[in-house]
């Protein structure tokens, strides 16, 4: 699965481990675990929810889109084909998603995560 990340300092913070603690002081571990998983698991969405470690979310608002968690750790991404074109409905069609556009990365607090 290849990962990359929309946003310049979001990329940032994600590539240096220093930085992914500062912004996420509590939930690095699970960041870097999240990320791990989604490069070195499988070559499709499908394959790598078939783990049991990442869940996909319920559909967000635009179907392109798609929220994968890990504990606290919330990832909205846009699902891609090999060719860089987008998967509609790739919430539905996991089996052709092969890349991830990370768009946003959510870590809720630890008395949200525990509702």
């Amino acid at each position: 699965m290849l990962v990359t990340v929309a946003d310049p300092d979001l990329s940032q913070a994600l590539c240096v481990h220093a930085l992914l603690v500062e912004t996420w002081r509590d939930a690095a571990r699970e960041v870097m675990t999240l990320l791990q998983v989604l490069h070195t698991a499988a070559p499709t969405l499908a394959d790598v929810l078939a783990l049991g470690l990442i869940a996909l979310a319920a559909s967000p608002a635009t179907r392109s889109a798609l929220v994968l968690r890990y504990r606290r750790v919330s990832l909205v991404a846009r699902g891609l084909r090999e060719d860089g074109s987008e998967v509609p409905s790739a919430h539905d069609h996991p089996q052709e998603v092969v890349r991830l556009e990370v768009q946003q990365i959510h870590v809720a607090a630890l008395a949200e995560a525990a509702r």
